[in-house]
């Protein structure tokens, strides 16, 4: 799925993050000694409204004095999860710290509840899985540098936000054939909305891609509505990201995780949908 690939990119440059800047809760700094650095779990936990696309990643920080930054799964834990409609699923380990879901796919309007017992200790996350909201459509339009010259394209994406006060929104977009530091640039492929002022109003939201887009070339975007505590972990991870590129920057501060018991990650229940557009 694009989608935890991405975030799953993400993530490990934040780990890098972590290690280097000294951060370790969300809730408060303390030092850590990079030559012994005392792993941490990192967990990403994803339920959706795709098919197929329910699962949770269960790995550990890696030394970063290593040659390879390595990230060891966790086998053997016990992943379940739930909604507030009643249904259980506990999930199945197949490899390299990745655990699927046997349940279709996620329901709008209900809360999911992640629980993972790994290593003697339990961690818990709740999600609530926003009311779908489509893309009326996807559009790319011709932007132009100094002097006239042509510097790429901007997108833009149109939806309609719903009458309600506090909708959130990542928006993703996807071209396989652009080296993904490219694509992606300062932000770190993160890019978000909040209905804050435009609720229940037409929403154009436009993006720029790096790399070189010449046309032929199909462009994909993915509009993931979001909980508020995903959004405000996007948001800080995003601020990390930028930071840490800045030369004048100080240490980066950590993300507002919604996992307990001090794991790394995040744990989200969100709906996509999906457009695609050949590049004029």
């Amino acid at each position: 799925m694009k989608q935890q690939s991405v975030l799953t990119r993400q993530w490990r440059i934040l780990v890098v993050l972590f290690l280097t800047s000294g951060f370790y809760s969300c809730q408060k700094v303390v030092s850590v000694d990079l030559n012994q650095s005392n792993p941490q779990i990192v967990i990403e936990g994803l339920v959706t409204d795709q098919r197929g696309t329910d699962s949770v990643v269960v790995n550990m920080t890696g030394d970063y004095f290593t040659p390879t930054l390595n990230f060891p799964p966790v086998t053997g834990a016990t992943v379940v999860i739930s909604d507030d409609a009643g249904n259980m699923d506990t999930l199945k380990g197949v490899k390299n710290g990745v655990y699927y879901s046997s349940n279709p796919q996620g329901i709008p309007g209900r809360t999911y509840a992640m629980k993972v017992i790994a290593n003697g200790k339990e961690y818990d996350a709740v999600s609530s899985m926003p009311q779908k909201v489509n893309i009326d459509s996807f559009y790319a339009v011709k932007a132009t540098g100094p002097f006239g010259r042509r510097s790429g394209y901007d997108f833009y994406v149109i939806f309609k936000d719903p009458p309600q006060l506090g909708n959130y929104y990542q928006i993703v977009p996807h071209a396989n054939f652009i080296p993904a530091d490219s694509l992606y640039g300062d932000s770190g492929g993160i890019f978000l909305y909040d209905d804050e002022y435009t609720t229940g109003n037409e929403v154009s939201y436009r993006f720029r891609l790096g790399g070189t887009i010449v046309p032929g070339d199909t462009i994909g975007v993915d509009l993931l509505c979001i909980d508020k505590a995903t959004y405000e972990y996007l948001q800080t991870l995003r601020t990390t990201i930028q930071t840490d590129r800045s030369p004048t920057s100080l240490a980066p501060s950590n993300p507002s995780t919604n996992i307990s018991n001090g794991a790394l990650g995040y744990f989200s229940a969100y709906t996509i949908d999906s457009k695609t557009l050949i590049v004029k």
